[in-house]
């Protein structure tokens, strides 16, 4: 509880997040405009077409390239800063050096994953604000797939900024660096996303930017989904369910190597 308030007292966080949040509605602005041509003077005739404009502005490539720029920006170089003025000992002495691991692994992953949170809410609100007019109330059968696409994707938001903040806490405790916090994530997911684009088109899983974007996955999950329960709902979107798996593995990677990345500092001192 006590992070997560820090979180929200930290400037760097509400910097982060204002980024961000331009950057993810700012992607989808040509997008939004066609949409508005499209519809204008049909009110309430149109589909639920916020919902895909929140998609398309949070998946967007240009949006998501701030993603690891944004999210170490809160506390990504922290551990490091703490371990360089040797302050962690301090800290080891009051609560151990397990306890402050934890504490640590926590302080650094959580304000990334409530950045992107918090943002991709913003651009879901922008987005019905802007086009809740042009659609229909929904019926009883389509609001639990509403639920559960809004749900899913601030969850894949939330672990894609938990990754790339712990990501970036753990280059730069390694490297004893802490600038190496907020360019190591950046520098990653573009020279992966590059080296996928231009050399293994079909391995798409290769690239960060697909990690938190269901279409990549949808045909392969759905052909699972056939496969495992024999038939798959068609307002269920399974790619979300590998994108969370991803991600959350990734996530397990980090809180395993940060840790032992910051107690190997503190045996050192």
């Amino acid at each position: 509880m006590r992070e997560i308030k820090n979180v929200f007292a930290n400037v760097l966080f509400w910097t982060g997040l204002a980024v961000l949040t331009a950057a993810f509605y700012l992607s989808g602005r040509e997008y939004m405009g066609q949409l508005a041509v499209l519809f204008d003077g049909q009110e309430g005739e149109g589909p639920a077409i916020w919902i895909e404009v929140f998609q398309y502005c949070i998946t967007a490539k240009n949006g998501m390239m701030f993603v690891p720029i944004c999210a170490p920006l809160a506390a990504g170089a922290c551990a490091e800063m703490e371990l360089r003025s040797r302050y962690a000992l301090f800290s080891c002495c009051r609560i151990g050096k397990r306890s402050y691991c934890r504490k640590k692994i926590w302080e650094c992953v959580l304000p990334g994953g409530l950045m992107v949170f918090c943002s991709e809410l913003l651009v879901l609100l922008l987005a019905f604000v802007r086009f809740y007019r042009f659609s229909p109330p929904p019926d009883g059968s389509e609001i639990g797939g509403i639920i559960g696409v809004i749900l899913f994707s601030l969850g894949e938001g939330f672990l894609n900024g938990m990754l790339w903040a712990g990501a970036g806490g753990t280059a730069a405790v390694l490297a004893r660096n802490p600038y190496i916090a907020y360019a190591l994530p950046f520098v990653t997911f573009y020279v992966l996303t590059v080296f996928q684009e231009r050399y293994y088109r079909s391995l798409f899983f290769l690239s960060p930017k697909c990690w938190a974007d269901p279409v990549y996955f949808r045909e392969a999950a759905s052909k699972a989904a056939l496969l495992i329960f024999g038939g798959c709902s068609e307002n269920f979107d399974f790619g979300h369910v590998f994108c969370i798996g991803i991600l959350s593995g990734m996530c397990a990677v980090c809180f395993r190597c940060f840790p032992g990345a910051v107690k190997r500092r503190l045996d050192l001192m």
